[in-house]
Formats: C-alpha cells, structure tokens, sequence
C-alpha cells in the first residue's frame, strides 16, 4: 500500500504537506493539511495506509464547485487517463468525502479551507524561511569560514625586518647593526657585512661635526669615512658609487682646566 511509500515529508508533487492531522482513525490513511505549491490553494491531502482498501491506480485530476444561483454542484475533469475507469474516480471521491466528515467539526481545518489563498510572495517567503532553518548549521559555518577568511586577507603583515624598521624610526637614530663596518676612534675598520646607507645616523655613530682632515663626511646626519674600495662594497655600506665605514660615537672629552 502507499503507506510503504518512501516519502519523508514536506513537498508531495503539487503540494506542500503541513500538520498531519490525527485521532481520526487509521483505516484512512495518513491526512495532511496542505497548500498548493503554484496557486497557493488550501488543499487536504490523504496517503491511503495499510488499513485502507482502496489506493489509486489511476491518475485524475478533477474540480468540484458548488453553486448558489442556480443552486447546483459540478464536477469538472481536468485530466483523466485515456483508459480511465468510472469507478475509479468515484473510489477516489469517496475516499476524500470520508476524510472532510472526519475533519468538519474541527476549528483549525474550516480556518485552513477558509482562508484566502496565500500570495505568490508569502510562499516564496516560507520557502526561504524553512531552507533557512533546515541548512542554517551548514550556513553558519560557512559565514564563519568566509568571515575568517576576509580577516586572514585583509589584516596586515609585514616581514619582522619591517616591525623593527618601524621600531626604530620612533627613535632619533638608528641602532648600528653588529655586522657592519665601524672605524673606531684609532682609525681601525672592523670587519662586518655589507648594509644600505640608512636614512640618518646609528645610535652609536659619531654626529657632526665631522672631522675632515681624518677623511671623514658627514651624511644624513651621520659621520662616514669614504674607503678606497670600490662595489661591490662585501664588509661595508655601499652608497652613490662609494663605499664607507660609519665613524664610531667619540668618547666626551674631559673638561680642562683653565690657568689663571
């Protein structure tokens, strides 16, 4: 029978399965509140259960009317099988008028065959509506993906040697990295790596004025010894052409006292 049928609920061809109604007995079938997909019509539906002894083995589909002036009801095919038979039609009338004098006394199905038909954009409206709640946790989840994407994409990073550039241009000057080329106050070059002349001068760099007559010069705000070796400059800072060592702080001068 079509009880066996595997269906799981909601839509059911033309229509949409509501409240199944109960305490009307078995031998019916199950019975469904329901509404017509495309017109929005309040329609009853019944799936004939095992203890039922008719199902349909035919397909119709027909409109009933009744009429107040002149008084009289019609019965009208919509469709019907090329073969169809009498008495098929008049099994599957019986069947729906058992299960309306079932239903007649009840409030909720006169306000449901009562009401006006619903709106195109009232259906269109609960449609969304119950996706929405049957793939909501597979939405979530992909908002929250999405949302932790944009926030990876678009939050700035910069390389650590940025962080520490950075860093330093809240300072006065720039902290002199250990590898590079420092002349001491004898003269001495250290051996070091070679770096880009900075835009002003190391912490521990001598300031101006410089000393010129001990080669050196000053740029951006820093004293330089310009070596004789041209670039490729290996062990120290290449700029304009040129290659230099950067002048190491001078030790403050102890004050001298002035003979009367």
């Amino acid at each position: 029978m079509a009880d066996n049928a595997p269906w799981k609920g909601g839509r059911l061809g033309v229509f949409h399965l509501g409240r199944r109604y109960k305490d009307i007995g078995t031998d019916l079938g199950r019975v469904y509140e329901a509404d017509d997909v495309h017109t929005g019509a309040s329609s009853v539906v019944v799936m004939p259960g095992q203890g039922a002894d008719w199902e349909p083995t035919e397909a119709w589909r027909v409109r009933v009317s009744s009429h107040l002036v002149p008084p009289h009801v019609a019965l009208a095919v919509e469709q019907a099988p090329s073969a169809g038979r009498v008495p098929e039609l008049s099994a599957m009338l019986d069947l729906l008028t058992s299960a309306v004098e079932r239903l007649e006394k009840r409030p909720e199905v006169r306000i449901h065959l009562t009401r006006a038909r619903i709106a195109p954009w009232r259906r269109w409206t609960g449609r969304a509506r119950r996706l929405l709640r049957s793939r909501w946790p597979l939405l979530a989840a992909g908002l929250a993906s999405l949302a932790m994407g944009g926030v990876l994409l678009w939050s700035p990073s910069a390389p650590e040697s940025n962080d520490r550039a950075a860093l330093a241009g809240n300072d006065a000057s720039h902290p002199t990295p250990p590898e590079l080329s420092v002349v001491n106050g004898d003269g001495t070059v250290l051996a070091a790596t070679a770096f880009p002349m900075p835009d002003k001068p190391y912490s521990n760099q001598a300031k101006p004025p410089c000393r010129p007559r001990q080669g050196e010069v000053e740029i951006n705000g820093g004293c330089w010894v310009e070596l004789t070796k041209r670039p490729p400059c290996e062990d120290t800072v290449e700029y304009k052409g040129k290659c230099y060592a950067v002048v190491g702080a001078r030790s403050p001068r102890p004050p001298q006292s002035i003979e009367p």
